[in-house]
């Protein structure tokens, strides 16, 4: 079997690039994903994420290593195995990061990322439901649909007048002029349902005679031709226990994200050459980059209780469950037509700074079992604060060169002064928003970690113990033009030393970005579509 392009991973760039490379009816088009299609009804109902995120049968089930930094525990680390990838699994949260995260890319050496480079993409890619036709920022047209939470509530109305209160401005549109701010979020939903990467580019694209989908099909390695052992030339694969292959005419494209692009680079002989030799597997192309690099956002949360029933707690038990099953089968609004964040907000953790460099994710609901999303018995609120740009790195390795085993994650969370220091101080705005006039009358008490923490130690030490991933792991396969200093993929995403290869996903991203990175991971796959099809004429 033989196509001009193979796409590894049907996730969330997969999608995209899948069905804009076979918008060329001459080409051919394979898109390899190791999990099935996305037949699951709770991965449509926006608030079946809860539930998508610890199904073993649409999701990979990753666990990080325990750690001294984040409270020696293995830390859960959901991504997506269905098509759609993480973005069928998610919690729905469009954000684009800030401009300067961008211009940073650049400066870099990434010639052509710059802020001004990606936001034709960004336009590009959305079609955002309260788009103005003069917009410069947003816009309509595009294949995923970005809509506005569709209901607001009291309890959160409250708390944005209660952040503004405390100097932190009401902004309607955090992905435009500015990011600083709190606002209801923007989500990738349609009509009350889930809108993943799958829904908006595959799906209208599956039936082009020019492009094959094959589900089940685990990737194991990259096929090099045997007279230049630096060509990539196929894919080994292996589908319902049966070892196939299929070879790449133009390009092999790795597209299975941050945990499991640098785990086939490495299975391919793609890495730090000494980690490879001792596993057995002989060194191709010396990258020690790869897998190297890991940031991701490290999110803590804090609750309070209501003294009014306002919040989702009880609404989402007994019998008024019922009523809002009801009422979304009917009308597609209530609590199942919510996202994790309802709210969020980008502030400053200090004077002095140009950007945010905090985010919060808000929700009326709190938790008896943060992990199994147990609500508590009593109406309450929830804020997760995370540090935008963290300073800690981390790393992703295989230990074997067995294709099924997972690899192994070390997340490094908070292990700097300054990351130790900006997750306390937003734990300290998010207490001061809560005492504020605006919402101080409806808070009853703070149920976690409670007034009894009250050291920057003390609060530490309960992020450490408690806080969790926010699902953003990118850089494990860098951008930039120095391999010698871990950069794995030039500004065209080409694997440095290869041919015929290229990394297109969040791994590649040089820096994380200021927020959640669906939005951005879809951008870098267009505007890869539109460079692999430059580069081939």
């Amino acid at each position: 079997m033989k196509s001009d392009y193979v796409i590894v991973g049907g996730g969330s760039a997969g999608c995209v690039l899948a069905a804009r490379l076979s918008e060329n009816p001459s080409v051919t088009v394979t898109l390899l994903e190791a999990g099935g299609e996305d037949r699951n009804p709770l991965i449509h109902i926006p608030a079946g994420y809860i539930h998508t995120m610890v199904n073993p049968a649409i999701n990979w089930m990753f666990q990080s290593e325990p750690e001294a930094s984040s409270g020696n525990r293995p830390i859960a680390f959901p991504r997506g195995k269905v098509l759609g990838g993480s973005s069928a699994i998610n919690a729905m949260l469009y954000v684009r990061g800030q401009a300067a995260d961008y211009d940073g890319w650049a400066q870099r050496g990434n010639t052509g990322w710059s802020f001004d480079d990606v936001l034709p993409y960004f336009r590009k890619s959305e079609h955002c439901e309260f788009a103005g036709s003069d917009d410069h920022f947003r816009s309509r047209g595009g294949p995923l649909n970005v809509a506005p939470v569709r209901d607001h509530y009291p309890a959160l109305d409250q708390l944005i007048e209660a952040a503004g209160e405390c100097g932190y401005p009401h902004n309607p549109d955090y992905n435009g002029a500015s990011q600083e701010g709190f606002s209801y979020s923007q989500v990738t939903i349609k009509s009350g349902l889930r809108f993943s990467a799958k829904k908006a580019y595959l799906d209208p694209a599956r039936k082009r005679p020019n492009l094959r989908i094959i589900p089940h099909a685990h990737a194991t390695g990259i096929i090099f031709d045997p007279q230049d052992q630096h060509r990539a030339t196929g894919v080994t694969y292996h589908r319902h226990g049966k070892a196939e292959q299929i070879d790449a005419g133009r390009e092999v494209i790795l597209s299975a994200g941050a945990i499991q692009s640098p785990q086939l680079l490495e299975l391919s002989g793609i890495g730090q050459a000494e980690r490879l030799s001792r596993l057995g597997i002989t060194p191709r192309m010396a990258l020690p980059g790869v897998g190297e690099n890991l940031a991701d956002h490290y999110i803590s949360r804090l609750a309070w209780r209501l003294n009014q029933n306002i919040s989702l707690n009880n609404s989402a038990r007994g019998l008024p469950l019922v009523g809002q099953v009801l009422r979304y089968a009917f009308s597609r609004r209530g609590i199942l037509s919510l996202p994790a964040g309802i709210v969020v907000g980008f502030v400053r953790s200090r004077d002095g700074l140009s950007e945010p460099d905090i985010q919060y994710h808000i929700a009326h609901a709190s938790f008896a079992n943060p992990a199994k999303r147990i609500f508590d018995p009593f109406p309450g609120l929830t804020i997760g604060p995370c540090q935008l740009r963290p300073e800690s790195r981390g790393e992703v390795h295989i230990t074997s060169g067995d294709p099924m085993a997972a690899p192994i994650i070390r997340p490094n969370y908070l292990a700097t002064d300054e990351d130790a220091r900006v997750h306390v101080a937003s734990m300290k705005i998010a207490r001061a928003i809560m005492a504020s006039p605006a919402i101080a009358p409806i808070v009853e008490s703070e149920t976690r970690p409670g007034i009894e923490t009250a050291s920057d130690d003390e609060l530490l030490a309960y992020a450490r113990e408690t806080g969790v991933t926010l699902y953003h792991p990118v850089s494990t396969c860098r951008m930039g033009p120095v391999p010698a200093n871990g950069d794995v993929v030039d500004a065209g995403l080409r694997v440095h030393g290869c041919r015929g290869l290229r990394v297109v996903d969040a791994s590649i991203m040089p820096e994380l970005i200021s927020g959640n990175t669906n939005a951005p991971t879809i951008m870098i796959a267009e505007k890869a579509a539109d460079m692999i099809k430059a580069y081939h004429g």
